[in-house]
């Protein structure tokens, strides 16, 4: 099979293109033939290698996410049985799904309506666990609360908006001026143009704010909380030394993927609660240029690889 492999950390120099064995499912693991697969900023985080959280073994198989069709199954697994169509996340530690086939622990991987193109829920991988767990779980999102949802236009932020919506919040995006119309297509009741609006005049105006930026703006934004409000935190840029304030909470999410979890992100997009979020289709022959395009960090909705 095809599959991009790295063989040391660094930049995009150091991603190759193989062919390698298709592998065999392990105790608790699902082989599928990949239909599609997501890009995530974890898999340049990965490739560089930028804390001991994305370290591995090496030469190791990129990608996190995926959708395709189950290839093989464990013995002990009764779950799932070839030929389904399944999405699910491959285990950080080891290869991943931007090849041809790959292994998913059989815990981290659902069953997709048919109602859910490939794409779609190879996308609801990493961005829809990202998102539905901080505010599903988390937060406990409840109608009538204000949520700010910074980087509305990105893969996660775009998923998180509509959930936010679903759940009856009043939403609001941070994103750049030319993803206004974008953000509030996905259901933001106001978007933010974060290089013009100064997020100051919105202190004290919401009952939650997602970060999945980190650095400065974790600290700008807890300005933005009601006395008793939470923040919850995806890891992003490191967080300068400040003082957190002592009447709000400040909770980094665990993002551990199962199918319990995948089941009702993928039912709420096969019922059009969800709506995808999926902006680009590459070949999977062009990985480089879909990373180097996550990376830069300005990329709207989900990029996805089709083998």
């Amino acid at each position: 099979m095809k599959a991009w492999r790295i063989h040391s950390h660094g930049g995009p120099e150091v991603m190759r293109l193989e062919d390698v064995p298709v592998p065999a499912p392990g105790p608790g693991q699902v082989l599928i033939r990949v239909r599609a697969a997501s890009v995530n900023p974890a898999d340049w985080k990965i490739r560089e290698a930028k804390s001991a959280a994305f370290a591995g073994g090496l030469p190791r198989i990129l990608g996190r996410d995926a959708c395709g069709e189950v290839a093989a199954v464990a013995p002990e697994e009764s779950g799932l049985a070839a030929g389904d169509r399944v999405a699910g996340v491959a285990d950080r530690s080891g290869d991943g799904t931007h090849a041809e086939y790959a292994l998913l622990p059989a815990s981290a991987v659902a069953r997709v309506p048919p109602e859910v193109d490939d794409a779609f829920a190879a996308a609801l991988g990493v961005s829809g666990m990202s998102a539905y767990i901080p505010l599903v779980e988390d937060a406990r999102v409840a109608p009538g609360q204000r949520v700010l949802v910074h980087a509305g236009a990105g893969g996660v932020g775009g998923i998180a908006i509509q959930i936010a919506r679903h759940l009856g919040a009043e939403v609001s995006a941070t994103c750049g001026p030319a993803n206004l119309e974008y953000v509030r297509g996905l259901g933001a009741h106001e978007a933010v143009d974060y290089t013009r609006a100064p997020l100051d005049s919105l202190a004290g105006a919401f009952d939650v704010v997602l970060d999945t930026l980190g650095g400065e703006a974790h600290v700008r934004s807890q300005a933005l909380l009601k006395r008793g409000g939470i923040m919850v935190c995806l890891s992003a840029a490191a967080v300068p030394a400040h003082t957190p304030r002592a009447d709000i909470r400040i909770v980094t999410s665990r993002i551990v993927t199962t199918r319990e979890r995948l089941d009702r992100v993928l039912a709420w997009a096969a019922s059009g609660v969800l709506r995808s979020t999926v902006t680009r289709r590459l070949p999977l022959a062009e990985a480089k240029a879909a990373y180097a395009e996550v990376q830069a960090g300005h990329a709207r909705g989900k990029l996805v690889l089709i083998p």
